[in-house]
C-alpha cells in the first residue's frame, strides 16, 4: 500500500511570509541614511545556518552571536531581503534586477560563502543582452564594485564589448547624457577599455580533423604528449612514406604499429 503525502503546509511560506512571526528568533535592523528611519527583517537562525556556513558559525559556533537583533550597515534592506529569500529557497528572478542590486547581492553571497549564488549572478551579468540605455549604468556599478573583481570584471567586459561592437552607441550616450564628472569620467574610461577589448571573431570554428581529432588539423606538426590521440595515423621522420597507427602513450614513449604484428616505440617531444 502506497503512503500518501499528507503534508499540506508550505513551511517556507508559513515561517517566512507571515510578519510578525512568533517563530522568528533573529532580526536584522536597518537605518535609512537620509531619513534616519529604522526598519527590520525577521528570520530564523536555523534556516540561515543551514543555508550558509557563515551563519552557522555566527549563530551556533563556539563564539556565537549573543544578540538577537543584528544591525546591517553594508547592505540596503531591499537587497538583504532578496538575500534572505534565497536562503529560504524562494524563487528569485535575477534577470529582473538592476546591476546595482546584482552587485550588492554578489557582495552578500561573497561575504557568506555562497559560491553557487555568485556563479549565478556572474552568468546573469555575462549573458544579459546589453542595450545603450544601460551601458553607462553598468560602467558606474562596475567601478563602484571594483573590490568585487569577478563581478566588476564581468560587467566591464559586457559593457566594453557592447561599445566595441556598437561604436555609434558611444555617440548616442554623449548626445543624451548630461556632461558632468559623474557621467563623463566613467564613459571616458569605458571607451578606453573598449578600445583595448579585442573584437569578437565572427569566423566559424575550424572543423575537427577525423584523424588527429583537432581543429585546425595538425598535419605536418610534431607529435607531442598534448596532441597524442590513439588510433590516428602518423609518419615518422627518417622512415620514408611508411604510415603508422598510434596505439598508446606511456610517458614520453609512444607505441605505434604498422599492423598488429609489427610494433615500434618512439620518444616524442
Amino acid at each position: 500500500m502506497a503512503a500518501t503525502n499528507i503534508q499540506t503546509i508550505d513551511l517556507v511560506a508559513t515561517i517566512r511570509d507571515i510578519s510578525p512571526n512568533p517563530t522568528s528568533d533573529v532580526s536584522f535592523t536597518f537605518v535609512d541614511q537620509s531619513t534616519g528611519e529604522k526598519s527590520e527583517l525577521l528570520a530564523h537562525k536555523l534556516v540561515l545556518a543551514c543555508g550558509s556556513s557563515v551563519f552557522m558559525t555566527q549563530f551556533y559556533g563556539s563564539i556565537k552571536e549573543k544578540k538577537d537583533s543584528i544591525p546591517v550597515e553594508d547592505s540596503s534592506m531591499t537587497t538583504f531581503k532578496v538575500f534572505l529569500d534565497i536562503l529560504y529557497n524562494k524563487k528569485v528572478l535575477l534577470k529582473s534586477m538592476v546591476y546595482q542590486v546584482l552587485g550588492e547581492l554578489f557582495y552578500l553571497a561573497d561575504k557568506h560563502l555562497l559560491d553557487p549564488l555568485k556563479d549565478a549572478i556572474i552568468e546573469e551579468v555575462s549573458t544579459r543582452k546589453m542595450v545603450t540605455e544601460q551601458v553607462l549604468e553598468g560602467a558606474k556599478v562596475a567601478e563602484t564594485q571594483a573590490h568585487l573583481s569577478k563581478f566588476s570584471g564581468a560587467l566591464f567586459e559586457v559593457c566594453s564589448s557592447f561599445l566595441k561592437d556598437n561604436p555609434e552607441s558611444a555617440l548616442e550616450m554623449c548626445d543624451n547624457e548630461e556632461v558632468s564628472e559623474e557621467n563623463s569620467l566613467p564613459l571616458h574610461r569605458l571607451m578606453a577599455r573598449a578600445n583595448r577589448t579585442k573584437q569578437k571573431s565572427t569566423a566559424p570554428p575550424a572543423p575537427i580533423c577525423s584523424n588527429c581529432k583537432h581543429g585546425p588539423c595538425l598535419h605536418g606538426e610534431q607529435l607531442t604528449e598534448d596532441s597524442f590521440v590513439a588510433g590516428s595515423t602518423v609518419r615518422v621522420d627518417g622512415y620514408g612514406p611508411l604510415v603508422y597507427e598510434t596505439v598508446k602513450l606511456e610517458g614520453s614513449i609512444v607505441k605505434l604499429h604498422m599492423n598488429p604484428n609489427i610494433s615500434h616505440r618512439f620518444r616524442i617531444a
